[in-house]
């Protein structure tokens, strides 16, 4: 077969002047509907959003409207790019006035002018609850040793549109002693240090709180009485808690996970009657009291035992005969360890007329002969 030659073919630019002007650009993204925009905008940086709010007019009035702001900003020796961030931030705030804000999130490292930038978060804090926000995220990490403690500005805990409130604050938490309410419904604190006060703000400020997580919180005691709570979660490893207290009458669901590596005297006290899920990950403690668990449906129990700083195993009996009524019931194969080295006999009861030695349950190791069941697969026993 013969070669087709290749044809060069020179096209001079003035030639493409009559085409260009038929090509029209279709801007897509100021055609959706604003709730779409918003969407999209949630998802971008500071920078990218400025970005957007200079292509057009429709591009502008969706940047200077977005319900979802976010301020993150890492420090990592480069003093003047965050201050030139912060400025930036400060122009955006001023220039979208009092536009609705739902969500606003701050996740900065402060380092340089520490005084300054405490002062630029206050504000910025100040503006979100004249714009009625509805979920706050504060991740702020202190380089410098001089800011004992931070207080929340009063407004955020008086704004009625407040909800949702995320703190994750590596030093001392101080919360209103004012007598006042708040409408918040969800509360999420990581490493921050709380006193006595927070207790009392929570029974006596927090009336329609829903949840309640505590990741790694700094407290010697902490107590927990509310008539609204429905979920509690408390996650601390190494940390000085010793006495934990939850009363709750609305209570369904609780997870704890507490370990420790010292000795010392620690317990956890639960009263919550309509309690349905129950999971306990850590260490056992020197004292556990469930009170009677009527409601319970599912726990989860996976205790790690440590020689030599906590072997009160009659004490973990008396925990295991609280959750007699479970249905489900979960076990780690050091939680049946304990349980096997108990000098009593558990009796698990399930039903008004049946009683089992041990009850029907899935339990995270492979134990051929123990409680007096029989090995049907793994992970799973029944008993005879």
């Amino acid at each position: 077969m013969s070669k087709v030659p290749h044809r060069h073919i020179t096209v001079k630019k003035n030639s493409l002047q009559p085409i260009l002007q038929f090509i029209t650009v279709v801007d897509r993204f100021s055609n959706l509907p604003d709730e779409v925009a918003h969407q999209i905008l949630s998802l971008v940086s500071l920078k990218e959003l400025i970005r957007v709010g200079s292509l057009s007019k429709r591009c502008r009035v969706l940047y200077l409207s977005t319900p979802s702001l976010k301020f993150w900003s890492s420090y990592y020796g480069d003093k003047q790019g965050q201050l030139n961030l912060l400025n930036s931030f400060d122009r955006f705030l001023i220039l979208r006035g009092g536009n609705k804000v739902q969500k606003f999130q701050v996740h900065l490292d402060l380092c340089s002018s520490l005084p300054d930038e405490i002062f630029r978060v206050i504000t910025w804090i100040h503006i979100a609850a004249r714009c009625n926000v509805e979920v706050l995220d504060l991740q702020l990490r202190v380089y410098k040793n001089d800011m004992a403690s931070f207080e929340l500005p009063s407004c955020i805990f008086l704004c009625g549109s407040l909800r949702y409130l995320i703190v994750t604050l590596y030093t001392v938490l101080k919360v209103p002693s004012f007598a006042g309410s708040t409408n918040l419904r969800h509360l999420n604190l990581s490493y921050v240090q709380i006193d006595d006060g927070f207790s009392k703000w929570i029974s006596n400020s927090c009336k329609c709180i829903k949840e309640l997580q505590l990741y790694h919180v700094g407290a010697v005691n902490i107590t927990i009485e509310s008539s609204s709570l429905e979920s509690f979660r408390f996650v601390s490893v190494q940390n000085d808690t010793c006495h934990l207290n939850i009363t709750g009458e609305k209570l369904e669901d609780i997870h704890v996970n507490w370990e420790y590596y010292q000795r010392g005297s620690r317990s956890l006290t639960i009263s919550a009657p309509n309690l349905k899920y129950f999971k306990w990950i850590g260490s056992l403690l020197n004292r556990q009291n469930l009170r009677e668990l009527m409601c319970l449906e599912k726990a989860e129990i996976f205790l790690k035992p440590r020689r030599g700083i906590c072997e009160n195993f009659d004490n973990a009996s008396e925990f295991l005969r609280s959750i007699c009524r479970v249905k489900v019931l979960l076990l780690s194969h050091e939680t049946i360890k304990v349980k096997y080295a108990l000098p009593c006999r558990l009796i698990f009861s399930f039903g008004h007329n049946k009683k089992f030695d041990c009850a029907c349950c899935i339990c995270f190791g492979i134990y051929k002969r123990i409680f007096h069941g029989t090995y049907l697969g793994y992970g799973v026993m029944t008993c005879q």
